[in-house]
């Protein structure tokens, strides 16, 4: 257990889904955590699995579908070095005349037995998930499960927490 906080419920996860509102369109929403924020209650993250839409195979284009999942609102895709992303995942067909190369590339934890407390803390209570495509042909739709647990942090820990996440 970190220090600065008290573990307050069971492990449980928190799952959520997003389609692209047009066609290779950055598309975000709000993932609501069950927190208490007068309690100073923030969400303990202990593992992630991400599942980006299949990008759409076409001969002779990279296609590219990218799910993240972020502290607070972005606005736009981020990187890894911005505090805000917690965890991304793409996938991506690279099409030649008549053949297909799949990859894919994922930032955050996702196996439950890494030998780390947790993954991240959130602080407050919502979280974001977004989701864009590049050159598909059709809307692209991902998921993914958040598991952790809430705990109540000291008052120093959770204004630490809050500040970050608010300037972030």
């Amino acid at each position: 257990m970190a220090h600065g906080l008290k573990r307050t419920s069971s492990d449980f996860f928190v799952s959520a889904q997003i389609t692209e509102s047009a066609l290779n369109t950055f598309t975000e929403a709000l993932i609501t955590l069950p927190l208490n924020s007068l309690d100073r209650e923030v969400f303990v993250i202990t593992g992630i699995i991400l599942d980006p839409g299949t990008p759409s195979a076409v001969p002779a284009t990279q296609t590219t579908s990218t799910l993240q999942l972020c502290r607070n609102l972005a606005n736009q895709q981020i990187r890894i070095n911005d505090f805000n992303l917690i965890a991304e995942s793409s996938e991506s067909f690279i099409g030649g005349v008549a053949e297909f190369d799949f990859f894919t590339k994922t930032y955050g934890n996702q196996i439950m037995d890494s030998g780390q407390d947790f993954v991240d803390v959130v602080a407050t209570p919502n979280m974001a998930i977004s989701i864009v495509g590049t050159n598909n042909i059709g809307i692209l739709t991902s998921q993914l499960r958040v598991f952790g647990y809430r705990a109540v942090a000291d008052v120093g820990t959770y204004s630490a927490l809050i500040a970050s996440e608010l300037n972030s």
